[in-house]
Order: C-alpha cells, then structure tokens, then sequence
C-alpha cells in the first residue's frame, strides 16, 4: 500500500512539473507577435516592397531591436572554435530582405548578371563582396533608401527568429527545409537529397520572422571583417565586426555544404575578391 502512494506522489510531482514548464513555455511570448507589436508601435508595416522598376520589386521583412545568445553552446554537433556563445544587444530594428537577392533583381539594378546558374528566379551567385556593395550603392541611389549588408549579428539573430537550436527549424534539418548536400544526416536528421545546384529563393519554408532561405542555397555576404577571436572582445551592444581581419565573413550555408555549415551559428569567410558559385547576398534597410 505504502509503495503504491509513493507511486503514485511521484507520479503526481512528475505530472505537476512537466505541467508547469508547458505553462511557462506557453507564457512566453511568440516571435512572431513580437515582431508584429514592435512594428505596429512604431507605425511601420511587417512587410515593406521597394519598385526597383520594370515591374519588378524586392520585398523587405521588419526585425525588431532584442537580445539574443549568438554562437554555439559547447554540445553543439560539429561547432568550432570561433562561435563562443555571448549574450548581444541590438538596439535598432532594421528591415532585411525577405529572400536573397535575385538575378533578375540583380541585372535590373546592375545591368549584367555575373551567376553561373541562370534563372530570374534564382538567387544572384558568384557575386563578390565589392559587387554587392556596389549593388547595394545603386539601389540606395536609385530608391533614395538606406541600403547596405548586415552585420553579423544582424543576420544571425534574423537567422534564429528566437530560437537556440542549432538550425532555426531546431536541433537538426532535412533536404525538405534547405537547399544543402544532405547526404548525410546532422544530429538525429535523416538523409536527403543533394541538388547540386542553386534553387528559386522562397522554395523552403520560412522562419518564425517570415524570411526565406537563411539555411543554404547561397552563402551571404555580411559586412563585417572575419576574426575568429573577434567573439572574445565584441561590444555586447550593436557590434559591428572586428577592425580588420582575414576577408569577411558569410553565413548560412550553400548548396554544396553538409548540413553543419548551414548552422545559425556558423561562421566562415572568403576574401572580398571571391567570385564563387556559391556565394549571393541579401539586403538590410536602415529605418530613419
């Protein structure tokens, strides 16, 4: 009898705890209606198209100012050693493009398109950092806008929309969410398929902030230098990349990348002259 209201206390606790952190999980509130009342309060739109003419246009998501863990927790599969998790500050909403930046957005801003897959539709590839930067110059001149690339922290907490996980579709990722060599499973994943090639921005799902494609397809320029110590010494607050450093950085993956380079917190770099096949960019716009 004794043993049986022991059981049955312990099953009792177990029910009340397990009770409890759904509560406490349920009370927390959802990003996406973050995001939602922050832009509301400030009068602007989630969503924000720009002409660039032509008929053709690029659409902008809103990011609200917050805080969030950037890098990677000790246990994370496959981290590195330059992804020391810190606690950032971001002070300033900012608006960030939907998907990245098109090839038929690309040649009507440009007037050429430089990618070695061709395709309206496609992401813009084999674009260099200078040749984004360009590209962001012509189209701020163009639309009287503030346009330029985001900083790594910027596109880091855009990538999580409020997640931990090692991707922002959780702790693992398939070849039905991301464009990536997923011949060999992450984590617990399972294996997939390896298109070996770009595909069309928005065939994926979206994250909780409603952008497209942060995992793979195209690795994206960031403004920031590359240091792999720069985690030691970043401000807390609005950090803008190191001084100097060996190229600068991208993020989120490619196409012909295992599954581990996609991570939210994955850094890599290449030198601002590298035109490659895997490597685009997307545009942020600074909210006056």
């Amino acid at each position: 009898m004794k043993k049986t209201i022991t059981a049955l206390m312990i099953l009792l606790i177990a029910i009340a705890f397990v009770t409890a952190k759904e509560v406490e999980k349920n009370q927390e509130p959802n990003i996406a209606q973050q995001q939602k009342k922050a832009a509301a309060d400030a009068g602007l739109s989630i969503e924000k198209t720009i002409d660039l003419g032509n008929e053709v246009n690029i659409t902008l998501v809103y990011i609200p100012a917050g805080q969030f863990d950037m890098g990677s927790p000790m246990d994370e599969i496959k981290r590195d050693s330059d992804e020391a998790q810190h606690r950032i500050k971001l002070t300033k909403a900012f608006y960030i493009g939907k998907f990245e930046v098109t090839q038929l957005q690309y040649r009507i801003i440009m007037g050429d398109n430089p990618s070695k897959f061709g395709g309206d539709k496609l992401p813009v590839d084999n674009v260099n950092w200078y040749e984004a930067c360009r590209f962001l110059k012509k189209l701020s001149d163009k639309t009287g806008l503030k346009f330029r690339l985001p900083t790594e922290a910027e596109w880091e907490y855009a990538c999580r929309a409020g997640t931990k996980t090692a991707f922002n579709t959780g702790t693992t990722i398939d070849s039905d969410f991301a464009n990536y060599d997923a011949t060999k499973p992450y984590a617990n994943g399972i294996i997939g398929e390896e298109l070996k090639r770009t595909s069309e921005v928005g065939s994926y799902q979206p994250n909780a902030f409603g952008l497209y494609d942060m995992h793979g397809n195209v690795w994206e320029w960031c403004s920031d230098f590359y240091d792999d110590d720069y985690y030691k010494v970043t401000p807390l607050m609005d950090p803008k990349g190191s001084a100097q450093g060996g190229g600068r950085v991208i993020r989120g993956g490619a196409w012909n990348e295992k599954a581990y380079k996609c991570r939210s917190a994955d850094r890599n770099n290449r030198r601002e002259k590298a035109n490659q096949p895997t490597i685009g960019f997307r545009v942020v716009m600074d909210i006056e």
